[in-house]
């Protein structure tokens, strides 16, 4: 099944609140809102987990301005 490109930003849409909303719960005994710690068998890099949420909010962003396209916005009448 093949997505209007309006379903399609609106998924991407989707998934951005969605990860928006999971980096705001972020908080110090939540995975990912701490710092990297390493201990007898166990290394939890919360750090590299964080960072990779915002890349994919980066990602997001960039397909979601990529399928709404460029706009020109135009005027017409006179500056007063």
């Amino acid at each position: 099944m093949t997505l209007t490109k309006v379903e399609q930003i609106e998924a991407l849409e989707s998934r951005r609140d969605a990860l928006l909303a999971q980096i705001a719960a972020l908080t110090a005994s939540e995975v990912g809102g701490g710092p990297d710690t390493a201990g007898s068998g166990d290394h939890v890099q919360q750090v590299a987990y964080r960072k990779s949420l915002y890349e994919e909010l980066e990602q997001l962003q960039r397909s979601i301005g990529l399928l709404r396209g460029p706009w020109i916005v135009k005027r017409q009448g006179r500056l007063a």
